[in-house]
């Protein structure tokens, strides 16, 4: 089992692997250390999606490391431990703790947000928990159709309302309704409509306000989803949701087809967020627990 998730988490950041590991090589076949490789190396860096902050620390360590004799492994090291004391503390794994779970699940139309919703859905049901899945987005017909599709797929109880109803309240009754059916696990997918934040950010507070009706502790975690293929864009689409509401965790879709897997770096860097889980693929099994460690390993092509 183990070793399907790393292959799969290696096939889905194969294309990032590339771009960087083949750089480095290039960069430093029969090269020393001086301010021109170290130069193409920032370069590299930076356009992998690493952030212009982490890649200048990156050259900081290298000249600071006086290797003699360097090789793509020795600084592939060096680059990997950096990695990893960054995002090992950001490692989180997603808990039922009391049932309902209540998940609130937030970000823009498009980054995969309904697909990630099927795909925790899985995850959990294949566990042999009871999940429900409520499709809070009642402004985009599309939206609940898709959800429609993932929550028979993944056999999970669907929560819908009519076309244009309260978000909020279809959210209460989902919640009540979870209660009484004793769910494990309550996904509540919203709109992420961002070209007015006003009217998010009100969506949004109001389906917080509602569903802590029940109970105060609701939503026990709220996770945002961000498309990886958007590189550091995404850091900006994470800080309008800091600002509407509480982020708990991250996590970060479609790394299987984008060399911009590295920017997990700098939205890590910067936001402080702990990261769940990436996305690797379009089928529901294809979301892996994020591991600063294999990561690491996959990004830099490691063993």
């Amino acid at each position: 089992m183990v070793f399907g998730w790393i292959k799969k988490l290696r096939g889905g950041l194969s294309k990032s692997s590339k771009k960087i590991t083949g750089g480095i090589k290039k960069i430093f076949k029969s090269k020393k250390i001086d301010d021109s490789t170290l130069e193409e190396l920032e370069d590299l860096l930076i356009s992998s999606d690493l952030g212009v902050n982490f890649s200048s620390k990156i050259i900081y360590e290298l000249r600071k490391s006086k290797l003699i004799e360097p090789s793509a492994d020795k600084v592939k090291l060096i680059i990997k431990k950096k990695i990893v004391d960054l995002l090992n503390p950001l490692e989180k794994q997603l808990k039922i703790k009391k049932i309902p779970y209540v998940i609130l699940i937030v970000g823009v139309n498009g980054v995969g947000k309904t697909a990630t919703v099927g795909k925790i859905a899985h995850k959990f049901g294949s566990q042999g928990k009871k999940v429900g899945i409520v499709a809070a987005d009642t402004f985009r017909a599309a939206a609940t159709e898709q959800l429609k599709v993932w929550a028979d797929r993944t056999e999970s109880i669907f929560f819908s309302g009519k076309e244009c109803s309260d978000p909020a309240a279809l959210s209460y009754s989902s919640v009540e309704e979870a209660k009484k059916q004793k769910l494990d696990v309550l996904l509540i997918d919203t709109a992420g409509r961002l070209h007015n934040k006003a009217d998010l950010m009100n969506e949004l507070s109001k389906i917080i306000r509602v569903i802590k009706k029940i109970n105060e502790n609701y939503p026990q975690e709220t996770i945002l989803i961000l498309d990886g293929n958007i590189g550091q864009n995404s850091i900006k689409q994470a800080e309008v949701f800091k600002d509407i509401c509480n982020i708990d965790s991250l996590i970060v879709t479609k790394l299987d087809g984008t060399a911009k897997g590295g920017v997990l770096v700098p939205i890590a860097e910067q936001l402080k967020i702990p990261i769940t889980s990436i996305g690797t693929g379009e089928r529901k099994e294809d979301l892996v627990d994020f591991k600063a460690k294999e990561f690491s390993d996959a990004l830099l092509d490691l063993n």
